[in-house]
Parts: C-alpha cells; sequence; structure tokens
C-alpha cells in the first residue's frame, strides 16, 4: 500500500467552499429566537459636544473585519450615522429583524384566526371568555422569546447592532475595541457601560391587539340580536336550547321599550318558554337565527297582528302609510334591515314640507288583530 497522501478529484474543494457557503447563508436566513436579555458588557463613548459629524472607524463594529455594509443608526437629535457590518454580522442582524416580524405575523395570524373561528366551533362562548381565548392565542408566539438564548461568541460583540445611540450625544459600543478606536477618531471619554440589547419591538403588541378588536365584531356578527315580546299574562322564562337566556316581563300595550333584547348565537336553534310562576311549558319553537340580522320573538301573540308600516316625507309624501303585514306560525321573525322605529308610529309627514326631498320611514307595528289596519288582518 501506498504512504502517499490521500488526493481529491480537481474541483472538489471548491464544491465543498460552495457548499459549505450554501448551507452558512442557509442557515443565517432561519429565524432565531431571542428572549429579552440583559444588557452587554461594552463601553460607552461620550463624543466632544464642539464635534460637528463623528467620524466611525472603516471596520465592523461587531467583529472587528473589514466592513461591506453600513446600517443607518438615528441618534436623539435626528442626525444618522453610517455603522460598518461585515457580511456576517448584517446576516444576523437581518434575523435579528426578521424573528420580530415573525413573531409578530403569527400573532396576528393567530388572533384573527381565533377570533374568526371560535364563535362557530364554540357558539356558546360569551364575549369575555372569547376575548380572553383570542388574547391567550396570540400571546403563545410572543412565549418564544422567553427561550434561552446562547451567549455572544467571539469575535462577534453582540447578537443584534453592536452600537446604540443615547442622550447626550453618547454612543454605546458592544465591542472595546471598536469604542477605543471610536475615540482614536474623535476624541472623548471612554467609559466601560453595560449595552442595551434590542427588546423586541411595539409590533409585538399588534397580534393581541388586532385579535381584541377581531373579537369583538366576529361576537356581535355571529351573535344577532333577538327581541322577545310577551303578550301573555304572566312572567315567562326563555331558553335556547335548554340554556337560560332572559326572562320577559308582560306587556299589554305597543312600547318601544317593551320586551327584552339579547344576543343570540347564530344557527339552528330551539326556544322554550316556561311559565316563571309555575314552572309549565309555554311552547317551543324551532328556529333559526341569521348572522348580523335582527329578529322578534312574540309569546303568547295568537290574537296579535305585526306589521311594517311605511311613511312618506316630503316628496315621498303619500296619502295614507304603505303596510307590509308579518304572518308567522311561529312568532318568530328575521326582520328586514332599516326599521326606523319600533313599537311607536312615525312622526305625521308635514304638508309645509311636501316639496323638500324628504324621505321614508319604517315602524314596526304591533296592536291586537281586530285593532289592526285592514291590510294586515288574516284573511277570514
Amino acid at each position: 500500500m501506498s504512504d502517499s497522501p490521500l488526493t481529491l478529484p480537481p474541483g472538489t474543494h471548491k464544491t465543498r467552499a460552495i457548499r459549505n457557503e450554501l448551507l452558512y447563508a442557509l442557515a443565517m436566513r432561519v429565524p432565531r429566537l431571542t428572549t429579552v436579555s440583559p444588557s452587554l458588557d461594552g463601553m460607552s463613548v461620550a463624543l466632544p459636544a464642539s464635534l460637528a459629524s463623528a467620524l466611525l472607524p472603516e471596520e465592523c463594529a461587531c467583529c472587528a473585519e473589514a466592513a461591506t455594509h453600513r446600517l443607518a443608526l438615528k441618534r436623539p437629535d435626528g442626525a444618522s450615522l453610517l455603522v460598518g457590518y461585515c457580511d456576517e454580522c448584517a446576516e444576523h442582524q437581518a434575523s435579528s429583524s426578521s424573528r420580530v416580524l415573525s413573531l409578530t405575523l403569527a400573532s396576528v395570524l393567530l388572533a384573527l384566526s381565533g377570533a374568526a373561528g371560535l364563535p362557530l366551533l364554540v357558539p356558546q362562548l360569551g364575549l369575555l371568555p372569547l376575548l380572553l381565548s383570542v388574547c391567550g392565542l396570540s400571546v403563545l408566539p410572543l412565549l418564544l422569546v422567553l427561550l434561552p438564548v446562547q451567549p455572544v461568541q467571539p469575535p462577534h460583540s453582540a447578537r443584534g447592532p453592536a452600537v446604540s445611540s443615547g442622550p447626550d450625544r453618547r454612543l454605546f459600543c458592544a465591542g472595546s475595541g471598536y469604542a477605543e478606536r471610536l475615540v482614536a477618531l474623535n476624541g472623548g471619554k471612554l467609559t466601560p457601560a453595560r449595552v442595551p440589547e434590542p427588546r423586541g419591538s411595539a409590533w409585538l403588541s399588534a397580534g393581541p391587539v388586532l385579535g381584541l378588536g377581531a373579537a369583538c365584531l366576529s361576537f356581535f356578527v355571529y351573535h344577532p340580536l333577538l327581541r322577545v315580546l310577551n303578550l301573555g299574562p304572566v312572567r315567562v322564562e326563555v331558553a335556547v336550547d335548554g340554556k337560560p337566556l332572559t326572562a320577559v316581563d308582560p306587556t299589554s300595550n305597543e312600547s318601544p321599550a317593551g320586551g327584552a333584547l339579547v344576543r343570540v348565537p347564530a344557527g339552528a336553534h330551539t326556544l322554550t318558554v316556561v311559565s316563571s310562576v309555575d314552572g309549565s311549558a309555554r311552547g317551543a319553537s324551532s328556529v333559526d337565527f341569521h348572522s348580523g340580522a335582527v329578529h322578534l320573538f312574540a309569546i303568547a301573540a295568537d290574537s296579535t297582528c305585526f306589521w311594517l308600516e311605511t311613511t312618506g316625507y316630503g316628496r315621498e309624501q303619500r296619502a295614507t302609510p304603505s303596510y307590509q303585514a308579518l304572518p308567522s306560525a311561529e312568532h318568530f321573525w328575521v326582520l328586514p334591515g332599516g326599521i326606523d322605529t319600533w313599537f311607536a308610529a312615525n312622526p305625521e309627514p308635514s304638508v309645509a314640507n311636501a316639496h323638500s326631498s324628504g324621505g321614508l320611514l319604517t315602524a314596526l307595528r304591533q296592536a291586537p288583530c281586530a285593532e289592526a289596519p285592514q291590510e294586515v288582518r288574516p284573511a277570514q
């Protein structure tokens, strides 16, 4: 056997170098999660007040290699400094910025998905539990910032920006060598200091804030309004699918404040009515609540008629209002939009304003069928 060293085919070293560069670039682009970490040991440089423009060393502020990139650092006085970084340090700074973006997007997506899906998956969920659930989902990705981080590996001096600005023309440098060269170029005072690292971003709160707003909106959309009227002689209790909903006192006359106004989960449900006096059943109805609509449920309304009464004003003025009967065997209605007056008459039109632009007002009315307008009475 020969003792000569093993030789590789031509081009192998070049291929390995390209492969290693690709793997390194891929690893640098994978989002790395950092926590709200303590500050770093570094130096504070107080630049002279008479200095019009600071000169920065022509090297990487993080690892002291040759600088190939310039990143703007904004000072409190509004001026900007171009801090140099090498390719590798620019990569891990970009990774630090993309980490905040990825956490924010994950939080927003979970918040919006929860706000849109939870009212459908758990219809009986109330507003407060829904808000707490959505807020909890949006916070889950943010908990990843609590993961422990690896210490900074030499020759690097920071995980993120290696230079940060402070008040009174002060610069905080994570690398002591960079700080010394900064003083050599500009003068000033050099003192040991704790250099703060980035503690996240205000954008991390976007998920919880958007989630709470979307949860409120979806709750009101998926929990439409239901007005319950009790035209019977005693107080009753109404339940949805066996779960108590509301108790309603008797309403003898037409009144805008009559009955109870509640929110119910959208979809097909069963309304049951029980007397509050003796607990006897007063009926049950299978109904379908429409998202975003307003519904009416009238109890003991066998001899009561309901109708829509439209009155014209100005150029729309008519001799008499128009009537639209609202018949229902179950005494349950999905009401059309645009009701202006509830259980009261519209204002009387004025002859003096007959030539104005005017418009139409629609009122929801009720009355015993014997007293209701002829147009809305049931056929005999």
